[in-house]
């Protein structure tokens, strides 16, 4: 039995797999679509300090590109990592331009979500975040909420070469 060749085919068969999942390939499989889906709900989860620095306009782009392509599609951002404390007040002093984007982004109608299970756990509540969020109890089950309704995931990743 020749294993070499089965092996080669199950690693491209898994990099195609990553690569089908990946954001961008997401958002464009949307983009490419012929009607357009119930709504969009992007996720973060991101860990490294300042992810919104390049998170939020890659948001801004994808929600740019879907509103020329589907003007009206609800969109749903909900963040789930140590990202969400950059939302808190006492880190929102700083005013960054990320957070511009964001309070921008709500303004629009993008409903900006962070997990009131991992806000908890830091003993944060409503009051300590910024208005233009709202807390989800539970921001898996949100997520699930949305892809029940017929909303399309899309992951929300630090895209390569970027520090």
């Amino acid at each position: 039995m020749k294993l070499a060749p089965l092996v080669a085919g199950l690693l491209l068969s898994s990099a195609q797999l990553q690569a089908e999942d990946s954001p961008r390939t997401a958002l464009q499989q949307l983009l490419q679509a012929r009607q357009a889906p119930d709504g969009v709900v992007f996720e973060i989860t991101a860990w490294e300090d300042n992810s919104w620095d390049w998170a939020a306009p890659l948001l801004r782009r994808y929600v740019d590109q879907l509103h020329d392509k589907y003007p009206g599609i609800d969109i749903v951002l909900i963040s789930q990592g140590a990202e969400l404390f950059d939302l808190a007040r006492r880190a929102a002093l700083q005013d960054t331009p990320a957070l511009q984007q964001l309070a921008r982004l709500s303004e629009e109608g993008i409903d900006i979500y962070i997990s009131g299970d991992y806000a908890r756990w830091k003993r944060l509540g409503e009051k300590d975040f910024v208005d233009f969020v709202d807390i989800a109890e539970s921001g898996a089950a949100l997520l699930d909420d949305y892809i029940e309704l017929g909303y399309v995931p899309v992951k929300l990743e630090r895209p390569h070469g970027i520090d």
